[in-house]
């Protein structure tokens, strides 16, 4: 028995709310609806991050709380490198209270781990997970749980430090054969498991028909619905998330996990994955294609490549060109998952083919490698390409402020990489947020403006940092152009984004 065991299992995912923005009071509206339904159909679990459906999830949820009489557990979640400290854990906790009107929070989560290195952060002396061990003696949460972006191996040794009763994973289909022995560990040491994008981002869903070998003989021929069984089938998952936009895609999930699985889930995951190793030029996982003598990380190469053999499906706001929607399905597990960005687009490949000669699957892995080379010069996706944009963008233009537009994720990443490539900057960091809560607090010893102070602080240059909203950001700021402020995106068309 795991702390998630006896919720209902599916739960509600709320970082697709059908919100544009705070003024969007149709769409707001909608969203509480939709929180309401699936409280009151039994869902019990409920996944919120402060920033989720244009930062309007927590306050969609205060309402459908204040609606609804049904009982509900709700996460907390604190990030690493937005909070560092145990106070900082411990403000942004008191936050989540007030924003959704709520004495308690059962599941803190440390949010975003994406290797060994942030977990050791965050649980040094003073830190994150000192926070958290406080609020929990305060009384204002009940359990210490995280969300793990890390590769496989790096997440099965966190789960056997037994620092957290609770885990959220990416897992699906795509993902299997690399994260059962990560499921494994978490039955082993009685950690709760909730799954994130069981549907592979929605690559399973865009792809039905090539996918179809995932039903039984009672799934009816629903692929989407024998993949969501698929997720729930390991006896570690307690919960599957279901990020929902509308009340059809929340039926639907309901439909799913308010009966049994028509067929028992065991064998259920030994017919998937059998089916899944026998995928015509489909990497299964088996990383036998491990250790190239020139360090290419072959084995998360040909399985981020899996991408490649499906429609690829609209993401991060992207709605095309078909290339892009490719290289982003493609390069996001290998940037986060396996923390891969290579440094130049240059391949080290010196075609041994000790690789191919391990493939159990003949893949043709020397020409895959040199294809995602060349598939990553043309998104800008290496160190090189990011110091170039930097250097084009901001280096010795002579400013004496440059703004970055939103605070958070991608802003740090900037600053960390302009003093990694070109020293102490000759000019200042400005940050700026749209969130009300954010102003006049300090993230990373800087403090955070309200764009309503542009024309005052009149920075050189003004960055949007984001990827998802850039253009509506650079929208919403063109007024300001007229006190000769420049705006400019990190991001260039074809590009990848910095961060997911």
């Amino acid at each position: 028995m795991s702390i998630f065991s006896n919720h209902f299992p599916l739960g509600l995912g709320t970082s697709r709310f059908p919100i544009s923005g705070p003024n969007d009071a149709q769409g707001i509206e909608a969203s509480v609806q939709l929180a309401c339904k699936a409280l009151e159909s039994g869902v019990t679990y409920v996944d919120v991050g402060y920033n989720y459906s244009a930062g309007m999830a927590p306050f969609v949820l205060k309402e459908a709380f204040e609606r609804t009489d049904r009982p509900f557990s709700v996460t907390g979640k604190v990030m690493y490198g937005q909070d560092r400290t145990a106070d900082d854990a411990c403000k942004r906790i008191e936050l989540y209270l007030k924003t959704m009107g709520l004495e308690k929070i059962q599941y803190f989560t440390c949010w975003t781990i994406w290797n060994y290195d942030i977990f050791e952060n965050i649980m040094k002396r003073g830190g994150i997970y000192e926070g958290a061990l406080r609020m929990k003696e305060e009384g204002l949460i009940d359990h210490i749980c995280c969300s793990l972006h890390a590769i496989p191996e790096d997440i099965q040794k966190i789960i056997k430090t037994k620092a957290f009763e609770g885990i959220t994973i990416s897992y699906s289909m795509l993902s299997a054969a690399n994260m059962l022995p990560v499921l494994d560990a978490a039955y082993e040491n009685d950690i709760g498991v909730a799954v994130m994008n069981p549907l592979g981002g929605g690559v399973i869903a865009q792809n039905k028909d090539y996918f179809s070998f995932a039903c039984g003989d009672k799934d009816n021929g629903n692929t989407t619905h024998a993949a969501l069984r698929f997720a729930k089938a390991h006896p570690a998952v307690d919960i599957v998330l279901g990020g929902v936009k509308s009340e059809e895609e929340l039926e639907d999930s309901l439909e799913v996990f308010s009966r049994p699985d028509p067929e028992p889930p065991a064998e259920r995951l030994e017919r998937v994955m059998t089916s899944v190793a026998g995928l015509q030029g489909f990497c299964t996982g088996c990383k036998y294609c491990e250790g190239c003598p020139q360090k290419i990380p072959t084995p998360a190469i040909m399985q981020a490549r899996n991408a490649l053999l499906f429609e690829p499906a609209s993401t991060y706001n992207r709605t095309g060109p078909e290339e892009l929607l490719y290289h982003i399905q493609m390069f996001r597990p290998l940037l986060h998952d396996d923390g891969w960005l290579p440094d130049t687009a240059e391949n080290p490949c010196i075609k041994c083919g000790k690789c191919e000669k391990q493939c159990t699957q003949k893949l043709g892995i020397i020409e895959a490698v040199s294809d995602t080379f060349r598939r990553a010069k043309q998104a800008y996706f290496t160190k090189e390409a990011h110091k170039e944009r930097l250097q084009e963008l901001i280096y010795e233009k002579g400013y004496k402020k440059v703004g970055l537009y939103p605070n958070g994720g991608f802003s740090n990443l900037i600053i960390k990489l302009y003093e990694e490539f070109f020293g102490t900057p000759d000019f200042e960091w400005l940050q700026f947020n749209s969130d009300p809560k954010m102003w006049g607090q300090k993230a990373d010893e800087r403090m955070v403006h309200s764009p309503s102070e542009i024309p005052e602080l009149m920075p050189d240059l003004i960055l949007i940092c984001t990827y998802k909203y850039d253009q509506d950001i650079l929208d919403s700021l063109s007024k300001y152009e007229q006190c000769g402020v420049k705006f400019e995106k990190l991001h260039r068309v074809s590009e990848m984004p910095w961060v997911f």
